[in-house]
């Protein structure tokens, strides 16, 4: 007989990263569909060049999110790194336009991406993707 080995239950602040991560995927691959209109109104190739920054990180975050059952650290990692990109271009933007404010610091795009990276370094996450 083969001993069965029971699986750990994933830890809420892990499953509450993951679901922001899907979340925020969804919430990529609609501005990529906004962003593609735009390319294709006006044809700046500054805005090519934010649309293919823009789906890199879709793509990243959204692959991460569906690796998260193999619990290895470097999906953890590259989770935090993702997020920190994503919270760097969101207050770079207004920084570099003159408009960095208050609201830059509470928007989602900035408020999320921390949520997930603070949920991703506590010691549950750290112990369940201890592998």
């Amino acid at each position: 007989m083969t001993d069965v080995i029971p699986t750990e239950p994933m830890p809420g602040a892990v499953r509450t990263a993951r679901g922001a991560m899907i979340l925020q995927s969804g919430f990529g691959l609609l501005g990529l569909a906004l962003m593609a209109a735009a390319v294709a109104g006006s044809g700046a190739p500054m805005l090519l060049v934010v649309l293919l920054l823009l789906l890199l990180v879709v793509v990243a975050l959204g692959w991460l999110a569906f690796r998260w059952s193999s619990r290895r650290k470097w999906v953890r990692w590259c989770a935090v790194a993702v997020e920190a990109v994503m919270v760097g271009g969101a207050v770079a933007g207004p920084v570099l336009d003159g408009e960095f404010g208050w609201r830059t610091l509470i928007s989602l795009g900035t408020v999320l991406p921390l949520a997930v990276i603070v949920a991703l370094v506590t010691p549950s996450a750290a112990r369940w993707f201890d592998r």
